[in-house]
């Protein structure tokens, strides 16, 4: 599974010790030489870092990693330790991030779930506040549930965007949205299997608003428990088996119509 996508602090005792190394360059060009720090649960691979960059990147993503297990109720499963580590690749310049990866030109990260792996490069526009918790909450999330569950895409993205540095923003627009005709109805946002079946924006927004209002109005225990439920399934049930049990929805209908009163309040 692939997912596209769109100061450092002054309290140096927090700052995460970061190692040191030279290896190989991820993408398999042998005969280049990629530096590489870590800290706690991250490995950054770059080629020369005038400016501290990398630095920046390393003390971002902890706190996100920090920040994503908390509002998830993830915490106590200590993700990503020792060599299992979630691993960003830092090409420097944009061109030579989309011919490592091969990616369309407008692209400015991705990441992979199986391998635990974001690819982006140097400044991207929006990396540290948007793409960098957006992408690690896809890897979180579906490290913790499985690769291969079929859930929908809202689920996915809601969860994702809610955990961006200005994901507030989603739901005050769903808000908006939910009094115009624009507004798609939970029914049918569950039918999208791919954002560009509908304008982008209202998509995301709405997803996000999806997963806020579970997280407002039912608490993270419920949604843990859902993880969990998804998690530990061995007969492939469908997600909607477990969502409406465990959050006590008659249907999707029902849902859907709780959904928008909490958007109408």
């Amino acid at each position: 599974m692939h997912c596209l996508h769109r100061s450092l602090s002054p309290f140096l005792a927090l700052l995460i010790p970061i190692s040191f190394f030279l290896l190989p360059v991820p993408s398999g060009e042998a005969n280049e030489l990629w530096q590489v720090k870590k800290s706690a649960h991250f490995k950054v691979y770059y080629k020369s870092d005038p400016e501290h960059y990398v630095d920046e990147v390393l003390e971002k993503a902890e706190k996100y990693y920090d920040s994503i297990t908390e509002n998830l109720g993830f915490r106590r499963f200590n993700f990503w330790t020792w060599d299992n580590a979630c691993t960003i690749n830092l090409y420097p310049s944009r061109e030579d991030y989309l011919a490592g990866t091969k990616q369309p030109h407008w692209s400015g990260g991705i990441a992979n779930v199986r391998k635990r792996r974001i690819d982006t490069f140097f400044y991207a526009k929006s990396f540290l506040d948007t793409t960098l918790p957006h992408e690690m909450t896809h890897l979180i999330f579906r490290e913790f549930v499985g690769y291969d569950r079929r859930l929908p895409l809202w689920l996915d993205e809601g969860i994702a965007c809610s955990q961006e540095k200005d994901g507030g923003q989603y739901t005050a627009i769903a808000r908006v949205l939910v009094k115009t005709s624009m507004f798609i109805h939970l029914d049918k946002l569950t039918e999208i299997t791919k954002p560009g079946l509908f304008m982008p924006e209202v998509f995301y927004s709405e997803s996000a608003a999806v997963v806020e209002f579970l997280m407002q109005e039912y608490g993270k225990e419920k949604f843990i428990d859902f993880c969990r439920a998804l998690r530990d399934n061995k007969l492939n049930n469908d997600w909607r088996t477990f969502f409406m049990e465990i959050y006590g929805f008659r249907d999707m209908t029902d849902m859907g119509e709780r959904w928008k009163a909490y958007l109408f309040k």
